[in-house]
């Protein structure tokens, strides 16, 4: 079994978020874990790190792949808002393909 580490969070004082000495801004508490690539080239993400970030069957992410380095991000569905903005833009976009323009 993947021994799993924590960062304790940090305290929280009211009014002023806590700050490592020395730092701007206060870092999110992270979860790290051990996995291995499958036979199948699956990976499995530690429990404590889906749980932290709220991962769900299904999720997608972007695999972006540097040397020995490999960073998964979290891709979200558009809203039903932004769905609506690009059907119109794609209806705005088919209409102007279909539609030449007059030449003089």
């Amino acid at each position: 079994m993947a021994s799993i580490l924590h960062d304790k969070p940090a305290r929280v004082r009211q009014g002023k978020p806590a700050q490592r000495p020395g730092s701007a801004t206060k870092r999110p508490t992270r979860s790290t874990g051990t996995t291995r690539l499958s036979i199948k080239g699956q990976v499995v993400i530690p429990e404590a790190v889906c749980q932290r970030i709220g991962l769900k069957r299904g999720d997608q992410f972007l695999v972006l792949a540097d040397k020995d380095t490999i960073c998964l991000r979290l891709l979200h569905p558009p809203s039903s808002r932004e769905w609506s903005q690009l059907r119109e833009l794609a209806n705005l976009l088919t209409t102007s393909i279909e539609q030449p323009t007059a030449s003089a």
